[in-house]
């Protein structure tokens, strides 16, 4: 997964959430179901982010081999 694809799932996982609640208000267990899957999904793809970062700016430090 490219990192820019990690970044729109986790706009897109953002917004899913914002919308169910508030088109789920009426319906609470399937709200509390969609916020729990999506804030998990969330967390990993900003988890996936991170490293991603973490790693590229550690490759771009590294000494040069001799």
């Amino acid at each position: 997964m490219t990192l820019g694809i990690a970044v729109l799932l986790l706009v897109l996982a953002a917004a899913g959430i914002a919308l169910s609640l508030r088109f789920l208000q009426s319906r609470p267990k399937l709200r509390i179901l969609c916020i729990v899957l999506l804030s998990l999904a969330a967390l990993a793809l900003a988890a996936y982010i991170g490293l991603t970062l973490f790693f590229v700016d550690a490759v771009s430090h590294q000494p040069p081999a001799v």
